[in-house]
């Protein structure tokens, strides 16, 4: 169990778990939620996996997956606070009115139709009167977004990575020199 072995099972893990729940973003609407969350999920137990493989130990292992999920957060949180932050921006550019951009906003997110989508599209049409208010709220506000979902799911992929990891490390794990076991 080295320091090394365990970064880089850190890094290649929170690499392949980051990608993996970032990636499902861009399929949207191609394919049904449940599926969404499936490859979200199997993205994070390979990435767990690989960082318990790299770190080569149980125990390593677990800790370069919990440690993984540290680079999850980072990077959840960056795509959400910059990517989301620029789309809702330019859909706030090119919309005409608050109950426009309420509309594009629930349908960027897939929650047309549901509760969830009712319920957004009426606090803002009745708690923003203007689209430059709207903008300068983006503007102040969206990073506390990126950081509450970076969070969640910085803190899922922390446990599940640290449970992928363990088993990952067990794959690796130096068997007993004892000839005794042999017979």
């Amino acid at each position: 169990m080295s320091f090394g072995s365990i970064l880089l099972g850190m890094l290649i893990g929170g690499i392949v778990s980051t990608g993996a729940i970032i990636g499902v973003t861009f399929l949207g609407s191609l394919v049904p939620w449940w599926a969404l969350l499936l490859i979200g999920a199997a993205g994070c137990l390979l990435g767990g996996l690989l960082a318990g493989i790299l770190a080569k130990g149980a125990g390593a292992g677990a800790l370069a997956g919990l440690l993984s999920g540290l680079l999850v957060f980072v990077g959840v949180f960056l795509f959400v606070w910059l990517y989301y932050e620029a789309q809702i921006t330019a859909l706030i550019a090119g919309a005409g009115s608050v109950g426009e951009i309420a509309d594009n906003l629930v349908s960027m997110f897939g929650a047309t139709g549901t509760p969830v989508g009712d319920t957004i599209t009426s606090w803002i049409t009745d708690n923003v009167p203007s689209l430059s208010e709207m903008e300068a709220f983006i503007d102040s506000n969206f990073i506390f977004f990126g950081l509450i979902v970076g969070g969640i799911f910085g803190g899922l992929a922390s446990v599940v990575n640290l449970f992928a990891g363990l088993i990952g490390g067990l794959f690796t794990r130096k068997k007993s020199d004892k000839y005794d076991s042999y017979y």
